[in-house]
C-alpha cells in the first residue's frame, strides 16, 4: 500500500507512447513534458519502440526517457513490464496516447495501482467494431479523455459512441517564439535548399502516404504550368509513396519543378521560404501542427476542409479552405494566390495573427498543467486527511 506523501510534492507523470518518431503527437507531448514546471512535475516518457527521430528533442535534464521494448507482435509481457516501471517511479498519473498504447497502458496502470489515468486522442479514431467496443469500455474507466481539437472530440464521440461532455479539449499549439516570419529574404532562404529563387513556391510537410494526397498537388501543378504560371513545389518528408510520386512528376514533365527535400529536423527555414503552404489531406486528423507552424511563419495556407482546419483557419478568414480530393478547387486556390499577391499577403498576416493569439504553446502547456493538477487534487486531499488522522492517533 502506498504511504502518504506531503501534499506539496511534485506530481510523477508518465506518458506512454509507441515511439517518438516524427509526428504531431510526438512533438506535442515532448513540448508539454519539456515545459511543465519542474517544481510541480516530474515527467517521464516511456516508449515501446526506441530510436524515434524526435527522441533528441527530449530535455533529459527535465524529463526521463525510458524504453520498455515489445519483444514481438502483441507481446503479452508489455503491461507487466510497464507496471514495474510505474511502481518503481511511484507514478501518480499515467497518460496513454492513441490506440497504440491504450489497452496495454490501462492494464499496466491497474496492476501498478496508479491513482489517475488520462487518455489522449491526437488524430485517427479507430473505427473497427472490436476497437470501438474496446475504446468505449476503456474510456469509461479512465479519469479523463481529451482530444487536441474540438473537431476531433466531436468525431471521437460520434465514432466511439462516448458522451461528448466527457471528452475534454486541449488544442495543439505552435511555439511562436521559434516559428515566426523570416527576417532573411525568401530568395536567400531558398538558395540554402537549392530551390529556384523565382516564381511562386508552394510547400508541403507530410509523410508520403495516400491520405496526404501529394499526387493531387502534383496534378494541380501540371494544370498551373499549362496556364503558364510559374509555380514550384517543395516536399518535406518521406514515406512509402516517395518513388511513386517522383515518377508521377517525371511522367507529367514536372521533374524540374517538384523538389523532394527529405526529412528535416528543423523545418522553420523552409517554411519561411515558402509563398504558400498546402495541407491536402483527405483524412480527418487531429489538428495539423504543420499548418500552425506555417501560419506562425507568415505563410498563406491552403487546406482541405477536414478535421480542425475550419476552426484553425477561422472558416476561411485566415486561410483558404477547399474540399478534399478536389483538384479543381486546389488549382483555383493556387491560381488566385499566384495572380493576386495582395490576397496572399492578407491571408499570411491573418494566419500569423491567429496563430499567436489562439494557438500559443504557453496556453497549451498551461492547459495540461491545469488538467493534471485538477485530476490529482482529490488524491492530495485524501492523503492530507489520512496524514492528519494518523497524527491525531485515529484510523
Amino acid at each position: 500500500m502506498r504511504q502518504p506523501r506531503p501534499p506539496d510534492r511534485r506530481l510523477h507523470l508518465m506518458h506512454l507512447v509507441y515511439n517518438l518518431g516524427t509526428g504531431g503527437m510526438e512533438n506535442t507531448l515532448i513540448q508539454v513534458c519539456n515545459r511543465l514546471p519542474t517544481d510541480e512535475f516530474r515527467p517521464t516518457i516511456c516508449v515501446l519502440e526506441a530510436g524515434g527521430g524526435m527522441e533528441g528533442r527530449v530535455d533529459t535534464e527535465r524529463v526521463e526517457l525510458i524504453h520498455v521494448p515489445r519483444r514481438f507482435g502483441n507481446d503479452p509481457t508489455v503491461p507487466f513490464r510497464v507496471a514495474r516501471q510505474l511502481r518503481r517511479r511511484r507514478i501518480d498519473i499515467l497518460q496513454t496516447n492513441q490506440w497504440a498504447t491504450l489497452i496495454e497502458g490501462i492494464v499496466a496502470a491497474k496492476i501498478a495501482r496508479v491513482p489517475i489515468l488520462v487518455h489522449g486522442e491526437h488524430g485517427k479514431i479507430r473505427g473497427r467494431r472490436r476497437q470501438i467496443v474496446a475504446q468505449r469500455w476503456v474510456w469509461s474507466r479512465v479519469n479523463q479523455v481529451y482530444a487536441v481539437s474540438a473537431a476531433l472530440a466531436d468525431r471521437a464521440a460520434r465514432v466511439v459512441g462516448f458522451p461528448r461532455d466527457r471528452i475534454g479539449v486541449i488544442n495543439n499549439s505552435v511555439d511562436t517564439e521559434h516559428f515566426r516570419p523570416a527576417v532573411t529574404p525568401k530568395g536567400e532562404l531558398r538558395k540554402r535548399f537549392g530551390l529556384p529563387t523565382s516564381g511562386l513556391l508552394v510547400g508541403m510537410v507530410a509523410r508520403f502516404v495516400p491520405f496526404k494526397d501529394h499526387a493531387g498537388v502534383i496534378k494541380a501543378l501540371a494544370r498551373l504550368r499549362q496556364a503558364d504560371l510559374d509555380v514550384r513545389l517543395a516536399f518535406v518528408g518521406n514515406g512509402p509513396l516517395r518513388d511513386e510520386l517522383a515518377q508521377l512528376a517525371k511522367d507529367l514533365r514536372l521533374a524540374d519543378r517538384v523538389h523532394f527535400l527529405g526529412e528535416m529536423e528543423q523545418v522553420r527555414p523552409l517554411l519561411q521560404a515558402l509563398d504558400v503552404f498546402v495541407s491536402n489531406s483527405s483524412h480527418n486528423e487531429g489538428l495539423s501542427l504543420s499548418v500552425l507552424e506555417a501560419m506562425a511563419c507568415g505563410v498563406a495556407v491552403v487546406s482541405t476542409r477536414v478535421a480542425a482546419s475550419p476552426e484553425v483557419l477561422a472558416g476561411g478568414v485566415a486561410g483558404v479552405l477547399i474540399p478534399p480530393r478536389d483538384t479543381d478547387a486546389l488549382v483555383n486556390a493556387l491560381r488566385e494566390l499566384t495572380e493576386n499577391p495582395q490576397r496572399r499577403i492578407s491571408l499570411a498576416l491573418a494566419g500569423c495573427k491567429r496563430a499567436e493569439e489562439h494557438y500559443s504553446v504557453v496556453t497549451m502547456v498551461e492547459g495540461y498543467r491545469d488538467m493534471y493538477a485538477r485530476l490529482f487534487a482529490p488524491c492530495r486531499k485524501n492523503a492530507s486527511n489520512t496524514t492528519r488522522a494518523m497524527s491525531h492517533g485515529t484510523t
